[in-house]
């Protein structure tokens, strides 16, 4: 009898020293999870704005800035399968369609050849400038999650950038 308590009290400590092991690798399959989506919703930006025609309107810098932006959310809508409220939705923050879980941020920025002679892109061009002048557009997709990181998921923004040329 003596020897099962000990067995048990023996198990007991080499499961205590288990338990954390299996909390951490949880966090890390949740963090992996935010990391996978988010890099698969900039990706899919991404692949989409360089299918586009290089004088496309959605990668058109508005006249006077040197940068356009459109911001997007992926709102879950309820939890029921198939809900039409769930995706991708114009605005920071949409009404009525559930909750938020990322915004995704996409930017244009434009630039001439000229600009890429030292090696930097650092000044961009304003919109309304002739089309001429323009031979390479930054497109930078910035994905934030909405939900609050906790100690096993934090929230991380991703940012990925691709150069579109004429």
């Amino acid at each position: 009898m003596i020897e099962a308590l000990v067995a048990a009290v023996i198990l007991l400590i080499i499961s205590l020293g288990l338990i954390p092991l299996f909390s951490r690798s949880i966090g890390n399959n949740l963090t992996g999870n935010d990391a996978l989506q988010s890099t698969n919703f900039g990706r899919a930006e991404l692949e989409q704005a360089i299918q586009l025609p290089f004088n496309n309107q959605s990668l058109t810098v508005p006249a006077g800035n040197t940068v356009g932006s459109t911001i997007e959310s992926w709102t879950q809508g309820s939890t029921s399968v198939g809900d039409d409220k769930e995706g991708w939705t114009a605005g920071a923050s949409p009404s009525g369609r559930g909750t938020v879980l990322w915004t995704r941020t996409t930017r244009v920025r434009q630039y001439g050849i000229s600009d890429i002679q030292d090696g930097r892109l650092d000044n961009a061009l304003a919109g309304g400038t002739q089309p001429i002048f323009v031979h390479l557009k930054e497109i930078e997709v910035q994905l934030d999650s909405d939900r609050q990181g906790g100690p096993l998921t934090p929230a991380r923004p991703l940012t990925l950038r691709v150069l579109k040329p004429f």
